[in-house]
């Protein structure tokens, strides 16, 4: 999965992520690259049912805020 982090700082990192890591062991290795984290993006393709008629996928995106660890 392809995941786009959007630091404090502005600075911007695309990872791919394998589907088995946990999303602290993500959480933590984002933070030693770039520092805190504004937020996260990620692209899901989309199901089946819902593919366009030229069989290509679309991408749905999500963010997500990551709270001030207090």
């Amino acid at each position: 999965m392809k995941i786009l982090v959007n630091f404090k700082s502005g600075f911007k990192q695309t990872f791919i992520v394998p589907k088995g890591m946990l999303t602290v062991d993500f959480r933590n290795m984002a933070r030693e690259i770039g520092g805190n984290i504004e937020s996260i993006e990620f692209s899901l393709p989309s199901s089946r049912q819902q593919k366009s008629t030229n069989s290509r996928a679309r991408l749905s995106e999500s963010v997500i805020r990551m709270p001030d660890k207090g």
